[in-house]
């Protein structure tokens, strides 16, 4: 058939991309030959490695078509998946604090690092150290559908399929031309977002191989805060106006109380418009500065090709490139609290803020007493500076290429290699330098000219006046202004090949062979983070520090799979047939922090059972697993670094910690200074200082999976039903520990100032606060520690009415009940069921039940769909769990919602489609719960905009053109 040249030839403009040659492939049709019969064709579906005829598995499959991708218009597939539910929300452009330029997705709420993302079966490069893929860099305009897999999957794809797969199957024989353009936009005329996208191809060698390229380019406008009625002002938990002490004014907190106030130590003291100090604080209000959606500009190209080299061989490749830049905007930075030294003679301060620090600088303690100087916590928001800005750019290369066909007839066999690359560029603005704004604080007057100067000019120090609001000018904001970066650099290579078919064995019961799969895999991945000097010195005030990484792991794995016909064509079984799996995994890592440090495993993953099907009409199914995640790049390389985290209560600060004498002790043999304890604050706008990082001797979590469940497929109507029960069980997770899990075992259940969990407590030695300086937080590096266990029931129906003369019309339903999503951080504390709950323990939102129901109306042209979500109420999670009283939140339960979408298409020809939709059909407000009810990624807004609509009434125009 081919020869050797020509193999080469094809080869080489495949891997050149073939940007420049496609252009010139014409693209016929071809004609089958009149009254040919189709032959029966095997397809591997997800969750196994062996072909069969139809698309059935034993593991719960979710199958989403391209035509339903585009009767949405979906752009990013996260947003589509987002909307299932067995899915709860993750990162994507609905998340603004906590969106690192990503979207991902989490499958029953188990997290991204364990729903594992493929595309036609293997692994898509991750955009960063974590693992994670970045849906927007998969084409949508190339899915021919998409697979959902509940339950692990680790004996047949290997580590992080615990939760599932999410399988994206690309088209690969593709004739003609096809251009999508469409604009969606809310009724308030905002949030507008532009897609356009053409896929080439044809065939090339009379028919031998075909080429299909696509292209597409995305653009979203952002929306901010400030654009909605229910997020223009920052609310607390009874929905009265909050926001943040860090006050465009000045706000501070003192060592001792201020003779002039009687207060400072407790409650701060703030400049006024002014700049004289008063008792009278005001908060900030930061909300109109941040985002609802981010902005997004993306470019994705992929070029599919393969070529039949023989009768029985074909080669075949991907290459793919994306470019996603994605932008977060946060509220102008601040002094956030951070310790800073004052002289009281400073002339920026009036004559009357002199005598009261002078006041204060008399009562001071120890050596600071009368020294010129007061210690404060220093609380300014920098508005002169602009918006914190987070600039993420990911730009993906993947080439996979490889050889697969057919031996003796009946043998599959496939060997295969890819190599992805991710430059990951991470740019931070308008931040301040911790130092320099030191530096300009001690400012002087000079005695020679007279002019306000630092007291210590080096550097170029411009003095700042930070006192009362507008008083910093351009050449202020410019000396203490600086902005970070981070480079990253991910790559992975993977090496594998499979070899199936039959066993050569057939039970006397059955007609078909026993089928098996064996293979091999070998895995390499490495990741580099690259933080700026100032970024790597934790001299960021608003943005904290980033530590280096340069961490890697290798993979040895090997795999069998075997599918075994026991009974076929029986009285009580049109079939029985067994399937079971194992796959061995050995890892080397190696971490690099200083010095080198390496960590080898093993782990075996497996899995079994089987389907009855009783006949044509009733299925029943069940599968064992035992599936494994070997921890990533970050989990093992990141070193400890200062970010902020989450908290609700530091005990040493309360009030009524003075009356127990225990608790004092405690507290000050934990870092809080003596007669400290009760007089200070650790907690700003919900949050406190923390520390991230990994660790290079964790050890892979491992979970026990069960499905079971029935298909209900009658012959007499045209209905489908499936009912499965999912059960998750995973040990030895890993994880961060919430930090007021750590405060609660430390305070109140571990009482051991030396045991691990006080000992992850560090305090400003000046008032014992957690939220001063870098230095000060709570240690939340990962550990292997705990476990997660998710109960559920899958109920999938649909049904086909044919009208006749008025069309027909398809009902559909999927609907998830989460009967159990239990956590548990460590052994010490107990099992928390975040079922139904949300708030800063159960951070994603986990309704006991969502559904989804689809009511499609068709008639020659004409599509029309109508879909309803359902979201079931949630709780907050404080009060359910009994830590706080109900009357502490005016919002107690989030009730169950309802959104209605509606969607439409006219097909004028073969050549011209329009569609239009509507989301969110009845204009639904999402809850307003308050900027402090959940987690800073979650929460924000006043509600939680990546689980409920925050848009309001939105709509799309798309046309699609075929030639």
């Amino acid at each position: 058939m081919g020869n050797s040249n020509q193999l080469a030839s094809i080869i080489k403009f495949i891997t050149l991309g073939l940007s420049s040659s496609l252009v010139c492939i014409s693209l016929p049709t071809i004609a089958q030959e009149a009254g040919a019969q189709e032959p029966i064709e095997e397809v591997m579906v997800t969750g196994s490695r062996i072909k069969r005829p139809e698309l059935t598995s034993n593991s719960p499959i979710a199958i989403v078509d391209a035509a339903e991708l585009k009767m949405t218009n979906t752009v990013n597939p996260e947003e589509f998946l987002r909307d299932d539910p067995r899915f709860v929300a993750a990162l994507g452009s609905n998340t603004n604090n906590g969106n690192d330029g990503g979207a991902t997705v989490n499958l029953r709420n188990l997290g991204e690092e364990r729903t594992l993302v493929l595309v036609d079966g293997k692994r898509f490069t991750p955009y960063d150290y974590q693992g994670f893929v970045d849906l927007a860099m998969i084409p949508t305009a190339l899915i021919e559908r998409v697979e959902v897999v509940t339950g692990g999957a680790s004996a047949v794809y290997g580590s992080d399929a615990i939760g599932g797969v999410v399988n994206f199957v690309m088209k690969k024989d593709f004739s003609g031309v096809e251009f999508d353009l469409s604009r969606s936009s809310s009724f308030e005329s905002d949030a507008k977002r532009d897609d356009v996208s053409i896929t080439f191809g044809g065939n090339i060698d009379d028919g031998k191989g075909n080429i299909v390229a696509s292209l597409t380019y995305s653009k979203q406008e952002a929306l901010y805060q400030g654009a909605r009625k229910y997020s223009e002002f920052s609310l607390d938990n009874m929905l009265e106006p909050g926001g943040s002490g860090t006050h465009p004014n000045g706000t501070v907190y003192t060592s001792v109380d201020i003779p002039a106030f009687g207060v400072g130590l407790d409650d701060p003291v703030q400049f006024d418009d002014s700049g004289n100090l008063t008792d009278d604080v005001q908060s900030f209000n930061f909300n109109p500065y941040n985002l609802l959606i981010t902005p997004q500009e993306k470019y994705v190209g992929t070029v599919i090709g393969t070529y039949k080299i023989t009768d029985q061989t074909e080669f075949f490749s991907r290459l793919s490139f994306a470019n996603n830049r994605v932008d977060t905007i946060q509220a102008p930075t601040g002094t956030f609290f951070f310790p800073y030294v004052l002289n009281i003679d400073n002339p920026f301060l009036s004559e009357q803020d002199q005598a009261i620090l002078a006041g204060l600088d008399a009562v001071e303690e120890g050596d600071a007493q009368n020294d010129g100087l007061v210690d404060i916590a220093f609380g300014r928001r920098l508005t002169e500076l602009g918006t914190r800005d987070s600039l993420y750019e990911n730009t993906t290369v993947q080439f996979v290429a490889g050889l697969r066909g057919v031996v003796f007839n009946d043998y599959d066999w496939e060997i295969f290699a890819q190599k992805g690359h991710t430059a990951r560029a991470q740019n931070f603005i308008n931040d301040v330098d911790y130092a320099k704004s030191q530096q300009a604080m001690l400012a002087v007057v000079d005695p020679d000219t007279g002019d306000i100067v630092c007291e210590d000019d080096s550097g170029g120090c411009v003095p700042v006046n930070y006192f009362g609001p507008d008083t910093i000018t351009p050449e202020m904001a410019k000396f203490i202004r600086f902005n970070l970066n981070e480079n990253n650099r991910t790559n992975q290579l993977v090496v594998g090949g499979t070899v199936s078919g039959p066993l050569g064995i057939t039970f006397p019961s059955a007609h078909n062979a026993v089928q098996f799969a064996v293979g091999f895999e070998h895995r390499e991945e490495d990741a580099q983070n690259m933080p700026d000097q100032n970024y790597a010195n934790a001299n960021s005030v608003g943005y904290g520090g980033s530590s280096p990484v340069d961490a890697s792991l290798k993979v040895q794995e090997l795999f069998a799979e075997v599918r075994v016909p026991v009974v076929e064509d029986a009285a009580f079984a049109k079939a029985i047939v067994l399937e079971a799996a194992v796959r061995t995994a050995d890892y080397d890592n190696k971490v690099v922090i200083g010095e080198t440090t390496t960590n080898q495993f093993d782990n075996t993953s497996y899995k079994f059972g089987g389907e009855w099907a009783v006949n044509d009409g009733v299925r029943l199914r069940a599968l064992f697993q035992h599936a494994v995640r070997a921890p990533n790049l970050a989990e093992i390389g990141l070193p400890k670094t200062p970010s902020t985290g989450d908290l609700n209560i530091d005990y040493c600060a309360e009030d009524d910690a003075l009356s127990d004498p225990a608790l004092v002790t405690l507290c000050e043999q934990t870092g809080v200074p003596a007669g400290k304890v009760g007089a200070f604050n650790s907690i700003q706008a919900g949050q406190t200082n923390n520390y991230i990082g990994g660790n290079p001797d964790l050890t892979p979590e491992e979970a026990d999976t069960l499905t079971a469940g029935i298909v209900f497929t009658p012959t007499s109507v045209p209905l489908t039903l499936s009912l499965d029960y999912y059960d998750i069980d995973i040990e030895n997770v890993i994880l961060a520990l919430s930090e007021q899990n750590i405060v609660d075992a430390c305070y109140l259940l571990d009482k051991d100032p030396d045991g691990f969990f006080c000992s992850r407590i560090h305090r400003s030695p000046m008032s014992g606060t957690l939220l001063s300086g870098t230095e000060t937080g709570v240690d939340a590096s990962v550990v292997n520690a705990g476990r997660k266990r998710t109960k559920g029931i899958d109920f999938v129906a649909n049904y086909h009415f044919d009208l006749n003369t008025l069309g027909s019309l398809d009902i559909g339903l999927n609907a998830v009940k989460v009967l159990e999503n239990k956590q548990q951080d460590a052994a010490l504390f107990p099992t928390i069921d975040c079922a139904g709950l949300v708030g800063k323990t159960c951070l994603r939102p986990d309704p006991e039940l969502r559904f989804t129901q689809t009511t499609r109306w068709s008639l020659d042209a004409w599509t029309v769909t109508l879909r309803w979500q359902y979201i079931d109420e949630l709780t907050q999670d404080a009060v359910a769990l009994g830590n706080v009283p109900a009357d502490d939140y005016a919002v107690v339960t989030i009730p169950d919602y309802n959104y209605f979408d509606l969607f439409a298409s006219y097909a004028f020809n073969d050549i011209l489609e329009l569609r239009a939709g509507i989301y969110n059909l009845l204009d639904k407000e999402p809850p307003i719960v308050g900027n402090e009810y959940g987690g800073t990624a979650e929460n924000s807004g006043n509600t939680f905009p990546a689980t409920y609509d925050p848009i309001g009434r939105s709509g799309f125009v798309g046309m699609n053109l075929k030639f």
